[in-house]
């Protein structure tokens, strides 16, 4: 189940992918052992983006599935950051919603530091 988990949060497996393996309705199921998520797994996200290997659509599936199901958890040690800026990720939904690269980058600087991130 971890390694399901793993694929996700590297984006190897999609939405649909993660669907299959645990049906449709992912924010009611629950597991023993939810995924840690860690700043680097938000980095690589915001990476992933930056350099076009991802669309908008992949990151709002990532995060509502990483914010709003049980199968994962935040590192404690990390919360404050990687809950500042998945929670501004998941604005991504909405109409015109967007970020510039510069603000991605300052996202990547406060979850590599474990800072909080602060939008101007």
């Amino acid at each position: 189940m971890n390694t399901i988990l793993n694929d996700f949060l590297k984006i190897k497996i999609n939405l649909n992918q993660l669907k299959k393996e645990f049906g449709d309705d992912l924010y009611n199921v629950t597991i023993t052992t939810p995924r840690k998520v860690y700043a680097e797994d938000l980095i690589f996200l915001i990476n992933q983006y930056i350099s076009r290997k991802i669309t908008l659509q992949e990151i709002v599936d990532w995060v509502n599935v990483v914010w709003f199901t049980d199968l994962f958890e935040y590192n404690p040690l990390e919360e404050e950051s990687i809950a500042s800026v998945i929670s501004l990720l998941e604005t991504l939904d909405e109409d015109d919603a967007q970020f510039s690269n510069k603000e991605l980058m300052d996202m990547i600087e406060c979850l590599s530091n474990n800072k909080v991130y602060k939008s101007s």
